[in-house]
């Protein structure tokens, strides 16, 4: 176009009737002239694009090297893959000229007898560990300078674009000269929106070095972290895999007179606990309960209260529709840090505020002593009450009936079990009952943490059947269907059954191999038809072993009975026999929704398995039987962590070929059917 207009002034345009061949000679003239520019251009521009572009990182890595450090330490040993390995060099990054250091947690979550940071110029000095921060995979070093050191600078975040090119430095190899990874800002607000994330190569060369932009300032402090178990305290290492983790410096920085004054940093934990498991369903946000004694307990949150905005103060609260969005609220908030919750209780709106914990109380399972039937108005008519327990000394009765508790009418969607979970056992709980007579009166009950001792419940009987059972379920020894794994299955099902009346369900992994469907029949059949449940005997694929992946048999086989059969949700028990036990902790580990109880019979069980700490709703009881050693320290290890678990160093001989009469004489099978009885009680 300035061409066009520039010909035309000087008068070099012809007159316009010989205009339009002139304008197809330009245009002709340009194609050609683009063309070639293209085609010739790939080898003429090219490389000084690539020339420019290497400079850039160049100058960027070399900009910001002088505030990476190298770091060794001495002694202690880091867990990577499921392996020790010994410490080697890793990094560190300078964030103060006075010899404030950050690194990652990767050499720091025990105390390494010596600590040395090697400074660009090789001069070395001995390192103090200061603090940690556990929410973030961070540890805070001090070195004493004899001059200032040069600090890293801060990138922009509010200019961060995702595909943006990113650095990652380390000087695991060279204290003077920091290697280099080139990849993209992938991500941000990862982890619950404490990192970011680059496809930069990061491995233990570089964690605790930084993640730069293109003008060497520092985005992030690189650190490994899993997505998913993060929120927990835990991490694995995921090494160059594509997906890398750093911790915002500015993040750091924030928090870093906390960690100067030698004081570790944690998660904060609430204590809310969110109906449903889908953390993507939109208005999913109502509270089942929140954990007594918690930050939540004490701010007077409900169940109920279905949250609708939460924030870090009233200045930043925000609209909360799911749960993913209230964990990236919550994800970034420390102990002792304030939460702001609004939510909606009876149509109207209620702001709560409260100072998040690192623990939250120890949690056990409250107990009263009554066994319930549930009645057609969701009343529960208690139909057993245990002896000396805190049922008895209430004057609690048989034919009592409980229309309400601690102050909540019992619906079919709110059942006095549903209450109880959310209940401190060291507070007294109120019951609200009426005799048979249609009396009522207010009952003050103390519970007690859920006893551990054998407790004989006396026989309970079945409801009166109301009308004929339509239910085409099949009863007897029944093969079930598996479809397209190698795997068998088959339940005992009382011929007594009827759909009107919830059954138990113990869903065991037999010792590996073929099982006799008979014997086992001949050992379950009495005790199934006189109490009420249903006993499945998986088998394994392979005659020799279990494999972890088999696991997903017993959820499959947990899904096809409560379909087809009326399970009482009290007692849906996973067990397993030698390393069938440690199948039956993997599956009710993994879906702690779906099981009460678990039965582990003469299992080994490695010392790194450790379970969750208990809360609401997920307080599975163990039975635990056995005379390994390591079943001892599983047994002390559940317990500390608030589970009942109920132990016999008694042993069953193999059942792969079960003798009925034998197996119902050992005193430890007696004690099993009891503690499987009593799973009726709460």
């Amino acid at each position: 176009m300035t061409f066009f207009l520039k010909a035309e002034l000087r008068g070099e345009i012809p007159p316009q009737n010989g205009r339009s061949a002139f304008l197809a000679t330009i245009v002709r003239f340009c194609l050609v002239a683009i063309v070639v520019t293209t085609v010739c251009g790939m080898g003429w521009a090219q490389q000084p694009l690539d020339d420019e572009e290497q400079t850039a990182f160049q100058n960027a890595g070399d900009y910001a090297q002088e505030s990476v450090v190298q770091i060794e330490t001495f002694g202690g040993m880091e867990i990577v893959n499921r392996q020790a390995i010994a410490p080697g060099p890793s990094t560190g990054t300078i964030v103060s000229p006075d010899g404030w250091i950050v690194t990652s947690m990767f050499l720091f979550r025990s105390q390494p007898a010596s600590i040395t940071v090697v400074l660009p110029n090789d001069e070395r000095k001995a390192a103090k560990l200061v603090a940690r921060d556990h929410s973030r995979e961070i540890a805070l070093l001090k070195i004493e300078v004899d001059s200032p050191l040069v600090p890293a600078k801060v990138s922009d975040s509010t200019s961060w674009r995702v595909g943006q090119w990113t650095i990652a430095l380390g000087k695991s190899f060279d204290p003077r000269t920091a290697s280099r990874s080139v990849g993209i800002l992938s991500a941000k607000g990862r982890v619950w929106d404490k990192a970011i994330q680059t496809d930069c190569k990061i491995s233990p060369h570089n964690y605790g070095g930084p993640l730069i932009d293109l003008e060497g300032k520092v985005m992030g402090i690189l650190t490994p972290l899993n997505p998913g178990m993060v929120t927990e305290g835990e991490v694995e290492q995921w090494y160059d895999s594509g997906i890398g983790f750093a911790i915002p410096l500015a993040d750091i920085l924030e928090r870093l007179p906390t960690l100067q004054a030698g004081k570790d940093i944690y998660p904060g934990k609430a204590g809310v606990r969110i109906l449903g498991r889908d953390e993507f369903l939109e208005g999913g946000m109502s509270l089942g309960g929140v954990s007594p004694g918690s930050p939540a307990a004490k701010a007077g949150l409900q169940a109920g209260d279905k949250i609708v905005r939460a924030g870090r103060s009233a200045e930043t609260i925000r609209t909360v529709s799911m749960h993913s969005q209230l964990k990236h609220v919550l994800g970034p908030v420390d102990a002792e840090q304030s939460l702001f919750l609004e939510v909606e209780r009876d149509g109207q709106l209620k702001r709560f505020e409260m100072k998040l914990v690192k623990e939250l109380p120890a949690y056990k399972e409250p107990f009263l002593g009554i066994v319930t039937r549930i009645e057609s108005d969701a009343s529960e008519r208690i139909v057993q009450v245990v002896e000396n327990s805190p049922a008895a000394k209430a004057n609690l009765s048989p034919n009592d009936i409980v229309f309400a508790a601690g102050g909540v009418v019992l619906t079919k969607q709110k059942g006095l079990e549903q209450i109880l979970q959310f209940v401190d056992y060291r507070d007294p709980f109120e019951l609200q009952v009426r005799n048979p007579e249609g009396v009522a009166r207010t009952v003050s009950v103390q519970p007690t943490p859920r006893p551990e001792t054998d407790i004989t419940l006396g026989k309970i009987p079945a409801p009166p059947e109301e009308q004929p059972d339509s239910s085409k379920a099949s009863l007897g020894t029944v093969q079930l269907p598996l479809g397209d794994v190698k795997n068998k299955a088959f339940a005992i099902v009382p011929t007594t059954y009827r759909s009107s009346v919830p059954h138990g369900l113990l869903l065991l992994y037999a010792d590996p191999g073929p099982q006799d469907s008979k014997n086992w029949s001949d050992i379950w059949e009495t005790f199934a038809e006189e109490h009420r449940w249903i006993v499945v005997v998986m088998q394994s694929a392979d005659e020799k072993a279990w494999s972890f992946e088999e696991s997903e048999i017993g959820i499959r086989l947990r899904t096809y009975m409560a379909n087809n059969y009326s399970l009482d949700k009290r007692r849906v028990c996973i067990g397993g026999l030698s390393s069938g036990g440690i199948m039956a902790l993997v599956t009710a580990g993994q879906n702690t929704e779906d099981f009460t109880s678990v039965w582990i019979s003469d299992a080994k069980i490695s010392e790194r398995v450790r379970l969750n700490t208990v809360e609401p709703t997920k307080s599975i009881r163990f039975f635990v039987n056995g005379t390994e050693e390591s079943l001892k320290q599983f047994v002390s290890k559940s317990r500390e962590s608030g589970y009942c678990v109920c132990f016999y160093p008694d042993s069953f001989d193999s059942m792969k070929k079960p003798d009925a009469a034998k197996v119902q004489d050992l005193e430890v099978f007696d004690k099993l059917q009891r503690w499987l009885r009593f799973l009726e009680a709460f």
